[in-house]
């Protein structure tokens, strides 16, 4: 209960409004981005620490249905089929984590998950020219989503390392509002202008220095387990790969014309973005 309410504050404060005399005005995104932390805060919160296992559980599985569809919805429009099996083997990957498969069961489902995109492309090859990019999403896809949401359900070990899971999202939260404050103000070189216009290199270090402080925070406070010079390293690195991510699914975003991955989360886009 007492890591509850230190992790509620910690929360609170990383996403409470900037005060009017403070000349950094966010953008309609970012109020929203705002606004979702402050409404799902307090339930991530309490699914981590106080809800039975199978409660964060069956959240992480929504959300991962909710992504695969999104994703799916963009590289295969149309193909209802194929959108149905990207949610279907992203969900089942996650189930692999979960009940904690010994590696030669995973090997095998990870078999039949390719065995399984190459013949659903081909029972449904039209139009065929774009056979083999289909193709290669129903292998991929499911990796993608399923993987990254399955190793945070193995991560958070049935409520064994809640603590742990609470890190990675501290890192993500703390990372993107500072990335998003410094570089709106300062940012002056672009990142990655081909792929992401808008984020900068200033925006970069700032969210970089924001997941340090997320790991000196959890070493201070409700991870104590974890020294600080792995809590350091370990949270620049996670912080680092996810503005890859942020960057690779911008760069699937453009690659098919979408704006948004989806509209679940009105004024913010969908659960990719």
């Amino acid at each position: 209960l007492t890591d509850f309410v230190i992790t509620f504050s910690l929360l609170i404060a990383s996403v409470w409004p900037v005060p009017a005399d403070v000349t950094l005005v966010a953008d309609t995104e970012q109020i929203v981005n705002t606004e979702l932390a402050a409404v799902f805060g307090p339930l991530i919160l309490y699914l981590l620490y106080l809800a039975p296992p199978w409660g964060f559980i069956t959240l992480v599985s929504s959300v991962c249905a909710l992504g695969a569809w999104e994703l799916f919805r963009m590289v295969a429009p149309g193909q209802r089929a194929l959108q149905a099996w990207g949610v279907t083997a992203s969900l089942a990957l996650v189930a692999c984590f979960e009940f904690d498969v010994d590696a030669r069961v995973l090997s095998l489902c990870l078999v039949a998950l390719v065995c399984g995109g190459m013949l659903l492309s081909l029972l449904a090859p039209e139009p065929v020219e774009h056979a083999a990019l289909r193709m290669g999403w129903a292998i991929a896809g499911p990796l993608y989503i399923g993987g990254l949401f399955g190793a945070l359900v193995a991560l958070f070990a049935d409520g064994q390392r809640s603590s742990w899971v609470l890190l990675a999202l501290l890192c993500g939260f703390i990372s993107d509002t500072a990335g998003y404050f410094v570089g709106s103000r300062w940012g002056k070189r672009p990142l990655y202008s081909v792929v992401s216009p808008k984020k900068t290199i200033e925006g970069a270090f700032a969210g970089l220095a924001g997941g340090a402080t997320s790991g000196l925070v959890a070493h201070a406070w409700f991870l104590s387990e974890l020294a600080l010079v792995p809590a350091l390293v370990l949270s620049l690195v996670a912080t680092a790969m996810g503005q890859a991510g942020d960057l690779s699914e911008s760069l699937i975003k453009r690659s098919t014309g979408q704006k948004d991955s989806g509209d679940v989360l009105p004024g913010h886009g969908g659960v990719l973005d």
